[in-house]
């Protein structure tokens, strides 16, 4: 996942956001454009960190935090190497592959509570782009750039912290509840762990 802040293996990031093929698994029950924007990198990962990133990690820790748990135990005490994954998943792969479906069902409910912040702010970001493509063209005069970047970044922002509140509301709500394919996840990890034990 984007991460910012994790210090030491116990402790969960302060802030993340989830990834893009977190987002792809998730896509066919997500609504809002702006998750193809952040799966597609059109939305950087810091950019994302910054708005949500502290409120989805709060959801992520609540709701997803026993599946992580377990997966970084199982690591550590096999003493397995997190960044080789043909090492960790064979034996550590389906607290992993939860926690995944687990942060699906998350996406799935931000997108319910926050379609309108979210769509406004896919619009302002592409809006955004459009204006400084359109300024170039018609090589306006740098004041006028300027004036046009400005105003589009200001749009942007505005939507921005629009989505970063109602993520906050979100992971603060009570009667928040993923709903999450526990079985299905555990089918993928076999599957995938026989594939890499070939």
């Amino acid at each position: 996942m984007g991460q910012a802040g994790g210090k030491g293996s116990d402790r969960p990031p302060a802030c993340i956001v989830p990834t893009s093929t977190q987002i792809r698994r998730a896509q066919p029950q997500l609504t809002s454009k702006w998750w193809a924007l952040q799966a597609e990198g059109k939305a950087p990962v810091p950019l994302c960190l910054d708005v949500y990133g502290k409120a989805f990690s709060s959801m992520l820790e609540q709701h997803c935090g026993k599946y992580r748990s377990e997966h970084q135990r199982c690591i550590r005490s096999r003493k397995l190497d997190l960044l080789n994954m043909s090492a960790w998943y064979p034996e550590c792969g389906e607290p992993f592959e939860i926690e995944n479906a687990c942060v699906g069902g998350l996406l799935v409910e931000i997108d319910k509570w926050c379609s309108g912040p979210l769509e406004k702010a896919a619009n302002a970001f592409e809006r955004a782009s459009g204006d400084l493509q359109e300024a170039r063209l018609r090589r306006r005069t740098s004041g006028s750039r300027q004036a046009v970047r400005a105003y589009a970044a200001c749009r942007l922002k505005s939507a921005m912290d629009s989505v970063g509140q109602c993520v906050a509301k979100v992971a603060s709500a009570k009667g928040v509840s993923p709903q999450y394919d526990a079985e299905a996840a555990r089918r993928r990890y076999f599957v995938s762990k026989n594939v890499m034990l070939r």
